[in-house]
């Protein structure tokens, strides 16, 4: 039970079959709280305990009991604690850490420091020495030196040396410390917990520790904080049945992957491999299908190779649940692959059985399929929009979306989640430290024009990005929306694949403008000569802001310029044809332009924008672009530059596709 008012410092014991240590844990930290001048509250929570060590904490006023039917890992369970607790400092203790004389003080001052998140104390051994607990980083050689002979040649003790700082000393700034035992500031750690709940056991305090730091805050180590720990070094059994050692394993497996930055800068890869991963488990399935059903080898072939291309996978997306494909796109594709299959030898009873079996098993599968991936993630944005989407996720746990803190748009603005982060000027930034996977924004339509530059850094970055819609707008509907936590969300832009789509598309676009050229050159010579004759020139350049605001000259066919008799009706034609435009294929060969894109702006006009409206110049220049096709667009500036930062948000290779489409067989709707 626990009553009382609200508390100065919560403490979090988790224990697991500790017996009366977690008793004496618990009185040495109230006793210090006290001598501190604080009102502590306690949350012990019973990892499914078999011994009965934690039965009497609970008739303390100021205690908390939760008990769990099972083992959650230690980090879910310091989760859950956090959650019951309130008080603005948390204490994280191990049940075998009890508390010297004068110990909390120290890490009390330590956390005075704006700049400090978390303070650690000195560890003693029942046998006086120091536990290694201030440490550096991981790196190979440290594993290495830890795990394995090479830690007993000269190298391997140098590593060691290195990993391992002084405890003789206090050092307000180190890389992590042991989750044994640590006072840290509540709004530095995310609202559902400090810890990263993969990490069963065991590196979840590195992890929590290299958050913080990559957030710019410090971790402080006081060896004038003193307090004894009964250290088990379960993992230290290096054999296959040590379930420690496996876990330790395990975990340090995860948070290599975790933050590496060649592993993080490589899902772009390991996207496309499970899209074809995807593809193929299709075709097996369907020739499997075949098989057994006894079609011919060349119909089975081709079914299955025409059905696993036609139909439909289950969409990515960077949050949430996506739609399922409709069952209609799903016959359609089957229906299809069974007619080629049938035009290949000849339509038998079995190809029907065949389309109906394939059906099934798509239509079965896919509402089969496991939930979203666990992933992290940012918020951005409006802070108390921000602050919604934060309660409704933790309102829906089945969403797997971890929140490692929240980017405001206005650096100055306050609210929102916690921990707070750099502002969203910096958002790739953040995002690449954080090693986060997606991030979430949420805030008004003007919010989100307002973070178009940092959506496309992101972008380039391979993170992809979605806004949590909290009212219908125009320009932001979607056909099927996907959802989060029961909010529609709108993906901006494809997914962690989109710096290998965009350089494909680049490579494609001047492929095709180098084409589209050479087959106009010699069809456009008498065009050329008449101009010439006209105009005095058969081209002119005009200068242009492009991509990075690098000026460029714009190529294009002299037509004088509207409401300009000089350019007579031959003018005309060329404007309201856009043939006048043509030579700008040369600007997307060169580099400078692409084939869609924002509308090319002169130096003048690039110097009125305001600093996120230049978010337009994140991208390349295009012929054809969203205001190029608007049949009603005026000759406002406001006006275009709406159009392009939606453009900038949305974008996607099948965007540009559609663009380039409706550029030359007019728009369908």
């Amino acid at each position: 039970m626990r009553t009382g008012g609200r508390p100065d410092l919560s403490v979090i014991v988790v224990v697991h079959d500790d017996g009366p240590a977690t008793a004496r844990c618990v009185e040495s930290a109230r006793r210090e709280a006290t001598d501190a001048g604080l009102v502590p509250e306690f949350v012990v929570v019973d990892n499914g305990s078999s011994d009965g060590g934690a039965d009497g904490l609970g008739a303390a006023p100021d205690v908390d009991l939760v008990r769990n039917a099972g083992n959650r890992g230690f980090g879910a369970a310091v989760n859950q604690g956090f959650r019951r607790s309130t008080a603005p400092r948390v204490l994280l203790l191990n049940p075998d850490a009890q508390l010297g004389e004068g110990s909390l003080a120290p890490l009390l001052d330590a956390l005075d420091d704006p700049d400090t998140a978390l303070a650690a104390p000195r560890l003693i051994l029942p046998d006086g020495t120091d536990q290694e607990s201030p440490r550096r980083f991981y790196d190979l050689p440290t594993v290495l030196a830890r795990r394995t002979p090479f830690g007993r040649t000269g190298p391997g003790r140098a590593a060691s040396a290195r990993h391992l700082p002084s405890t003789a000393e206090s050092d307000p700034d180190v890389d992590w410390v042991t989750g044994a035992a640590m006072l840290f500031e509540r709004d530095a750690v995310p609202t559902a917990g400090p810890f990263d709940e993969r990490y069963f056991l065991y590196f979840e305090d590195v992890d929590l520790c290299r958050r913080l730091r990559a957030a710019g805050r410090r971790v402080a180590f006081r060896a004038d904080s003193r307090v004894a720990h009964r250290f088990g070094g379960a993992s230290r059994r290096q054999v296959p049945w040590n379930r420690a050692f496996l876990h330790h394993v395990a975990s340090g497996i995860r948070y290599g992957l975790r933050w590496s930055r060649r592993w993080w800068t490589g899902r772009w890869w390991r996207t496309v491999a499970a899209r074809a991963a995807g593809l193929v488990a299709r075709g097996v399935a369907f020739a499997g299908l075949g098989i057994g059903l006894g079609l011919d080898p060349a119909a089975t072939a081709a079914a299955a190779t025409v059905g696993a291309m036609l139909t439909p996978g289950p969409r990515s997306v960077a949050v949430g649940r996506a739609p399922l494909p409709g069952l209609g796109v799903t016959v359609a594709g089957v229906i299809f692959a069974a007619v080629v299959g049938g035009a290949i030898s000849s339509w038998t009873p079995a190809l029907a059985a065949w389309a109906l079996a394939a059906t099934a098993l798509l239509h079965v599968g896919r509402r089969l399929r496991a939930g979203p991936p666990r992933r992290t993630a940012i918020l951005a944005g409006e802070p108390a929009a921000a602050a919604a989407v934060a309660r409704a996720l933790a309102e829906n746990p089945d969403e797997r979306l971890d929140i490692l803190g929240f980017a405001p748009l206005a650096p100055l603005a306050t609210g929102g989640p916690t921990p707070r982060l750099a502002g969203w000027a910096a958002i790739a930034e953040t995002a690449a430290d954080q090693r986060a996977n997606v991030v979430l924004l949420a805030g008004s339509p003007e919010d989100l024009s307002r973070m178009a530059g940092g959506v496309a850094d992101l972008r380039a970055l391979g993170v992809p990005a979605a806004f949590a819609l909290t009212g219908p707008t125009e320009l932001l509907q979607s056909d099927d929306a996907d959802r989060l936590a029961g909010l529609p969300v709108l993906a901006l832009g494809p997914g962690a694949d989109a710096p290998a789509l965009a350089a494909a598309e680049n490579v494609a676009q001047r492929i095709a403008a180098a084409l589209g050229l050479a087959l106009l050159a010699l069809p456009a010579l008498p065009l050329l000569a008449l101009l010439a004759a006209r105009f005095g020139a058969p081209l002119i350049a005009v200068p242009r802001i492009g991509r990075s605001l690098r000026p460029f000259s714009m190529w294009r066919l002299p037509s004088g310029a509207e409401r300009d008799d000089r350019g007579g009706r031959l003018g005309a034609l060329l404007r309201r044809l856009h043939l006048d435009e043509l030579p700008q294929l040369y600007n997307v060969v060169a580099g400078d332009m692409g084939l869609v894109g924002p509308r090319p702006v002169d130096p003048e006009t690039a110097a009125r924008l305001e600093p996120w409206e230049q978010a337009r110049f994140r991208v390349r220049p295009g012929i054809t672009g969203i205001w190029q096709l608007d049949r009603l667009r005026r000759w406002r500036l406001e006006e275009m530059v709406a159009s392009d930062l939606l453009y900038l948000l949305r974008w996607s290779p099948s965007l540009d596709a559609r663009l380039i489409a409706e550029t030359l067989f007019g728009r369908t709707r």
